[in-house]
């Protein structure tokens, strides 16, 4: 009896150290789908769903979830959306424009160069909306950029309040982007 203790506890213990070993590796550096852009995804966040919006077009979403973010009685949950349009042959402005028209933000501040951004061709922002229906305002940062003929949007978002508290854990991940 003693030995088959130790070995279900052997195996259960080699087992919990192949999915912390695996876990980590998988989780150390991830592909954009379409691409061969890779950033690092920290382990305090998790992968949600995955939508197909057309032919052409996924989405993917990710939520944060290391501890409840609450500033002024409000909690918020903040997320990782990454969306991906294959086949697209215009320029990142005509795809910036179009996405913005379909869902209006305030810029706080834009930038061509710098964090999250290829050396050339592509769009960052800090921006804020309110949303109509919660009545809450939201804060995020995102980078659009086009490798080869697939583009991205790269997009951090939580509440306005809350936003303070997550703009550094926003940035590592916008560091992280290799192209």
């Amino acid at each position: 009896m003693n030995n088959m203790k130790r070995f279900k506890t052997v195996r259960l213990i080699c087992g919990l150290m192949l999915m912390l070993l695996c876990g980590g590796v998988l989780q150390a550096q991830v592909a954009i789908p379409g691409t061969k852009v890779q950033y690092k995804f920290p382990t305090k966040w998790k992968y949600l769903s995955s939508q197909k919006v057309n032919a052409n077009t996924m989405q993917y979403l990710y939520c944060y979830t290391a501890k409840p973010i609450v500033a002024k009685g409000d909690t918020a949950l903040p997320f990782l959306r990454i969306y991906i349009r294959k086949n697209y042959t215009g320029e990142v402005f005509d795809f910036v424009f179009d996405r913005y028209n379909k869902e209006p933000y305030q810029s706080l501040s834009d930038y061509t160069q710098g964090l999250g951004l290829p050396k050339t061709g592509g769009m960052g922002y800090i921006g804020a909306y309110t949303n109509l229906k919660d009545k809450k305002d939201y804060q995020f940062r995102m980078v659009y950029f086009k490798v080869q003929n697939t583009v991205v949007e790269f997009r951090l978002e939580t509440t306005r309040a809350t936003y303070p508290q997550m703009e550094k854990e926003f940035e590592a991940i916008l560091r992280s982007l290799k192209f």
